[in-house]
């Protein structure tokens, strides 16, 4: 083999060595985008009956945001029947104590708008917290997907001695269908619960909501109640981002 032959052969070599070295290359810094666009902060804090619990930091408040998600063994418009439902609220959500829809001529219920009031028992020594909320429905009909968008707003309706308002209170809730008879819950919780208590106390308190709410959600759409609801209500259409 002559040297011209040999020199191109090394060049041939080097080339590929080249090539895979960018190939590594790309690959690696994909990698590390996806992995940087799933590390979004949620920590894992807890995980019961397969509905796993999360908490991560925020900016906007002096305690952790929470989302929980699970599965719960119904249709979608079951379990949107149970959700909708303000009255059965202390019946599963974690902590809730007493609720109901509000309707006033500044705050009017109708549709997929629904004003409602809701009690939270933090237990003595420890102030309950309530908050009037304005829950706004949508359906992405291309999905099936059901969301409700629950926001605290600022008014001195139904407010009671020893009891502190919240001074903001944001729940999102995502209805996805799985099946006939499955449907994916989603349960995001960000708040301000006011008052003097230490955030350390308040993420220990709530870092479980998500979880008891969505084990609660599961038993109530057993209820004679709901169970044999066929039809999803919510009509507005969800707007795409």
């Amino acid at each position: 083999m002559s040297a011209s032959d040999g020199n191109f052969k090394r060049k041939i070599i080097m080339s590929k060595i080249f090539n895979l070295s960018k190939l590594i290359f790309f690959i690696v810094v994909i990698s590390i985008a996806v992995a940087w666009a799933a590390d979004d902060g949620w920590k894992k804090i807890g995980e019961s009956d397969g509905i796993t619990g999360y908490a991560r930091p925020t900016s906007r408040s002096s305690v952790n945001e929470i989302k929980a998600t699970g599965f719960v063994d119904a249709p979608i418009a079951v379990v949107e029947a149970v959700m909708r439902d303000i009255s059965v609220m202390p019946q599963y959500v974690f902590l809730c104590k007493e609720s109901f829809i509000v309707n006033t001529p500044e705050m009017r219920s109708e549709g997929d708008v629904i004003y409602f009031y809701s009690l939270i028992d933090l237990h003595f020594p420890v102030s309950d917290r309530d908050a009037v909320a304005k829950a706004l429905w949508s359906v992405d009909k291309s999905t099936g997907a059901i969301y409700c968008h629950a926001e605290g707003i600022k008014t001195s309706y139904n407010h009671k001695k020893n009891v502190v308002r919240m001074p903001s209170s944001i729940t999102d809730c995502i209805l996805v269908p799985k099946g006939a008879d499955k449907t994916e819950v989603t349960y995001h919780v960000l708040g301000d619960q006011g008052g003097r208590l230490p955030h350390f106390l308040v993420n220990m308190l709530t870092k479980d909501y998500g979880i008891r709410t969505i084990a609660g959600l599961r038993q109530m759409v057993k209820k004679d109640k709901f169970k044999n609801v066929k039809n999803v209500v919510t009509t507005t259409e969800k707007l795409k981002r």
